[in-house]
């Protein structure tokens, strides 16, 4: 049974988790847990401690172990101390990085685990920890990935409905995505390094290392991945997106690598190698599907009852955890906020030049905190917030889409069709069209964009990626006083890495 949204109850449920862990891309021993989820995943049985011969035995034991990769996108096994979608990558590390934030500089919080970061200080015995706690917990969910589709092949039949290529499709897509962050953050940027080493790209299940790849070889890996995946999950149920169902397994699709947050990563991906023709054609099936419609009025409106701050119907693909209120309130609503956007900085970004003070996110991201303090405010989980806006993390939106589309467009000197992909997004913002007299060529539009992203992925992590796909100068686009180092797009390998796997 799903859960009373009326009553906004989480079920609390019991599910396994398989403790498969590639640390250095080692192998660790097999084992299960049984782990809290929730009730926008799967309500599955408890099953602690179940050999792999029992766990992948029948149908429920593969979504067992597929929920429990979903789960480690939060928390993952030998992973950072930090959420690791829930926060590394998306409102702490990587927004600090990307200069979401303007005290992060001096901030004390974490250790001054963010003024380091903010200066790039890879060598910083904290900083140093978290990211080999994110390489390993990247692979570690690799790993569970390459365990279940080893185990998956050759078990169609235990499978009901749509359930094997739903499953094996997710499970693809993810792999997919593990790889193509893990190549974003560790290797260089395709403009400077498309052909130097960057990662392992991990598909087997073994104790082997598994040899280093270039960054293009990387991107080609995950684009295969992902085109098996969308061939799969076109299999599926593409034709609504659900909620909450009796039909557990594909409740809340927007909290599953779905068929359409599978095209979306491919739009993504495309776009990150260079190749923008496939890069549009993929952002534009998933806009045109009008599955992630843009909001048409300002939901988060402080005037509203229910402030849906996300624009959760815009969300191709999030992350659900029950962790976000902590880290919330550990980073946004204490009495001396961890991290914070100037005024001046902030009403420079959203009101300036093309701006307005009339943009929505202006008027519905920023709010005061409990201490009276101004700080971004798209986590503030609300009180009487309905289940189906609560703990969730965009990892994908649609508003990116038509930003891919937009630059797409301008690559190929169709100015007017990309300023057109841009406006839409403006307009469902507040803002008014931007007109072909002002933005005449591709670089004009793509300074646009590039304010967009800025205004767009606060408190997402989108920004920095977005700096480094173009090779931007940090210093210059974040507008940063601190020595911006030579390396700052590249995180290092962990040395136990290096040296197993030399």
């Amino acid at each position: 049974m799903f859960s009373n949204m009326n009553n906004q109850t989480v079920l609390q449920k019991n599910t396994a988790r398989t403790l498969l862990t590639y640390s250095c891309v080692v192998l660790f021993s097999f084992s299960l847990l049984a782990i809290s989820g929730c009730g926008k995943f799967l309500d599955l049985p408890p099953r602690d401690k179940f050999p792999q011969e029992t766990l992948f035995s029948d149908e429920q034991g593969f979504m067992d172990a597929l929920t429990g990769v979903y789960l480690g996108m939060d928390k993952a096994n030998n992973g950072p101390t930090q959420g690791l979608y829930t926060e590394d990558l998306t409102v702490g590390m990587l927004s600090v990085m990307g200069y979401n934030y303007t005290n992060a500089t001096t901030s004390t919080a974490k250790n001054g685990f963010y003024a380091n970061t903010s200066r790039y200080n890879y060598t910083d015995g904290i900083v140093k920890t978290e990211i080999e706690g994110i390489w390993s917990g990247m692979y570690n969910n690799i790993a569970n990935l390459n365990n279940l589709l080893i185990h998956i092949e050759g078990k169609r039949g235990v499978f009901s409905r749509d359930n094997y290529n739903r499953l094996k499709g997710e499970a693809l897509a993810l792999r997919a995505l593990f790889h193509f962050d893990l190549a974003r953050l560790f290797g260089q940027s395709p403009v400077t390094g498309a052909n130097q080493k960057s990662i392992p790209y991990i598909t087997k299940f073994n104790i082997q290392p598994t040899a280093f790849v270039t960054l293009n070889v990387a991107l080609d890996s995950c684009i295969s991945d992902l085109q098996k995946a969308k061939s799969l999950l076109a299999q599926t149920d593409t034709s609504a997106i659900k909620k909450g169902s009796y039909d557990l397994f594909s409740s809340y699709t927007q909290n599953h690598m779905n068929y359409w947050a599978t095209q979306a990563l491919l739009a993504r991906a495309y776009q990150y190698k260079g190749d923008f023709v496939n890069a549009k054609a993929n952002a534009a099936a998933v806009i045109a599907s009008g599955k992630f419609p843009l909001v048409t009025e300002n939901l988060a409106n402080s005037g509203k009852i229910t402030r849906d701050r996300l624009f959760s119907q815009e969300l191709v693909f999030s992350v659900y955890s029950t962790t976000l209120t902590t880290i919330n309130t550990g980073l946004f609503d204490l009495q001396t906020a961890a991290l914070q956007l100037a005024a001046t900085n902030k009403n420079a970004l959203y009101t300036g030049n093309t701006g307005s003070v009339n943009d929505y996110r202006l008027l519905s991201w920023f709010d005061n905190n409990t201490a009276g303090l101004n700080v971004p405010s798209k986590l503030f989980q609300d009180k009487g917030l309905p289940y189906v806006l609560q703990n969730i993390m965009p990892i994908l939106r649609i508003s990116e889409m038509y930003y891919i589309a937009a630059e797409s467009s301008g690559m190929e000197g169709n100015i007017g069709t990309g300023l057109s992909f841009l406006n839409k997004v403006r307009t469902s913002r507040g803002l008014s069209e931007l007109m072909l007299t002002t933005i005449t060529d591709e670089a004009t539009l793509s300074n646009e964009i590039m304010k967009e992203y800025k205004k767009e992925f606060i408190q997402e992590g989108q920004t920095f990626f977005y700096y480094k796909r173009l090779n931007k100068d940090l210093a210059a686009v974040t507008g940063t006083t601190v020595i911006v180092p030579q390396g700052a797009y590249v995180f290092p390998v962990p040395d136990k890495e290096v040296e197993y796997n030399h």
